[in-house]
């Protein structure tokens, strides 16, 4: 079995997987190459930094799975564009980026694996020229949900 944090990044994988425009690129789940500009544009969905906070001890007297944990996941979504004939490469990235908000938004609560929607923190756009000069846009959500606090694998 997988973690939960895990499973939340394959729900998101599938969500910007189903139902995609055309024009919005299949989701990879962690590149660590970078696309040629042939490959662009490229969506990429990755997790970031995890923060865990004590929430309750098991009741005193009652069966008990252990201490449970809230856990806030920063998951990262990051859309690589180059220029096209009608657009400059952060305005080939502007509507995969609202397919991605509109994708994750329709997810819910994952399946029931969050405590909630994927809030959307912000988006981050970096410029680079080379021979291929394109945008890095990385959006990031932040989602909530629960755990055991000796058992990532389970739901509370």
């Amino acid at each position: 079995m997988s973690t939960i944090r895990e499973q939340i990044v394959s729900t998101a994988v599938v969500a910007l997987s189903t139902g995609a425009p055309e024009s919005v690129p299949a989701p990879l789940r962690t590149r660590l190459d970078s696309p040629s500009a042939d490959q662009l544009p490229a969506l990429t969905v990755y997790q970031g930094t995890e923060t865990v906070e004590p929430m309750r001890d098991a009741k005193a007297g009652a069966a008990s799975h252990g201490p449970i944990v809230r856990r806030a996941l920063l998951l990262s979504v990051e859309v690589l564009t180059k220029a096209t004939a009608g657009a400059l490469p952060d305005q080939a990235a502007d509507p995969i980026l609202a397919w991605a908000t509109a994708s994750l938004a329709a997810a819910g609560s994952f399946g029931g694996l969050a405590n909630g929607p994927a809030i959307e923190i912000g988006t981050k756009f970096e410029y680079e020229q080379a021979e291929t000069s394109f945008c890095r846009a990385t959006q990031t959500f932040r989602l909530e949900y629960q755990t055991r606090a000796d058992d990532a694998e389970s739901l509370t």
